[in-house]
C-alpha cells in the first residue's frame, strides 16, 4: 500500500504543475479581467463613504416621524442631470448610520471617486423629487472619506416662481391629425436645457384628460432634481401619450419648439405621429 500511496502524490504533484502551466500559457481574457475589475471596485471599500446622518437641534422637534431618507452623491460642483449615485432607506432611526459607493452608482462605466459632494434628504411624499417641507443637508467630502457627518439643517421652502421665469403658451393638435387623437390620452410637457437630449429631464408636467387648444405654463415649480434653475434657453417638448406612459411609443403624437424663461405666447403644434 506504502509505494502506491508515494506512486499517487507523485502523479498528484505533477498534475499540479501541467495545471499551473497551462494556466500561464492561457491567460485570463481582456472581458473576465474586466468583470473581475468591476466585482473589485463594486466590492472596494476604500471608495465608499460613511457616517451618520442627524437632524440640527432647531429643527428636531418639529420633524415628521413618517418620511424616506434620500441619499445622493454627486461630483463636486455638478448641480443637474442624474446623480453619480443614490440611495434610498425607509422605517429607520436617527441618528442614522449611512454608506455608499460603487455599488450604488447610477450609470454603468461611472467610477465613484474623487470629491462628492453628498446631499440626505428627509421626503415627506416619498418621492424623487424634492418638495416643500422636506428638510435636506449635504456636506463635500472626498471618496474612501469615514466618520462623515451630515445635518439635516435646511428645510425647502415653497418657490414664488418670478413672472418671469415661466414660459406659457398654447398647445395644438394639427389639423391632418386630429382623427388620430388617442381617447384618454395624456398630455406630457418636458422642458431640457438647450443642447441637452438624455437624462433627467429639466421640467415636467403631467396633464390627463386634456382638450385642445391647451394653455399652459411650465416653470421653477415642475423642476425635477433640487438645485437646478429653470433658466434659458430651453426646449420644450409635447407629447400626447396613448397609455400616459412617460416613454414615447407608437401612435403618440408630439411637437417641440424652443424657448426662453419669459416667454408667454409660446405654440407648440403636435404634428408629428410616432410610427410603429
Amino acid at each position: 500500500m506504502k509505494p502506491l500511496a508515494i506512486f499517487l502524490l507523485i502523479i498528484s504533484f505533477f498534475m499540479t504543475i501541467s495545471c499551473d502551466q497551462e494556466l500561464k500559457e492561457h491567460p485570463i481574457s481582456p472581458k473576465i479581467k474586466q468583470q473581475m475589475d468591476a466585482r473589485k471596485k463594486i466590492s472596494d471599500p476604500e471608495r465608499s463613504i460613511s457616517g451618520t446622518i442627524n437632524f440640527d437641534e432647531s429643527i428636531a422637534s418639529k420633524v415628521p416621524k413618517q418620511g424616506t431618507l434620500f441619499i445622493i452623491a454627486r461630483p463636486e460642483g455638478t448641480l443637474s442631470g442624474p446623480p453619480l449615485a443614490a440611495k434610498k432607506h425607509t422605517l429607520i432611526k436617527f441618528p442614522f448610520s449611512f454608506k455608499i459607493g460603487q455599488e450604488n452608482v447610477m450609470l454603468e462605466g461611472n467610477t465613484f471617486e474623487g470629491n462628492i459632494t453628498v446631499t440626505a434628504r428627509w421626503d415627506l411624499d416619498g418621492m424623487p423629487k424634492a418638495s416643500p417641507d422636506d428638510i435636506d443637508g449635504s456636506v463635500t467630502v472626498t471618496s474612501g472619506s469615514t466618520g462623515v457627518k451630515i445635518l439635516l439643517n435646511h428645510v425647502i421652502k415653497v418657490k414664488k416662481a418670478s413672472i418671469d421665469k415661466l414660459v406659457s403658451g398654447t398647445i395644438k393638435i394639427d389639423s391632418s391629425l386630429a382623427d388620430k387623437v388617442p381617447e384618454g390620452a395624456s398630455l406630457f410637457i418636458i422642458a431640457r436645457s438647450e443642447g441637452v437630449q438624455r437624462g433627467i429631464p429639466l421640467a415636467v408636467k403631467k396633464i390627463k384628460e386634456v382638450t385642445f387648444p391647451y394653455s399652459f405654463t411650465l416653470g421653477q415649480s415642475d423642476v425635477m432634481l433640487p438645485g437646478a434653475l429653470f433658466e434659458g434657453p430651453i426646449t420644450i417638448f409635447a407629447r400626447l401619450d396613448k397609455d400616459g406612459d412617460a416613454a414615447p411609443a407608437p401612435g403618440d403624437i408630439d411637437g417641440v419648439i424652443a424657448a426662453n424663461p419669459g416667454e408667454h405666447q409660446v405654440e407648440i403644434i403636435l404634428n408629428h405621429l410616432i410610427e410603429p
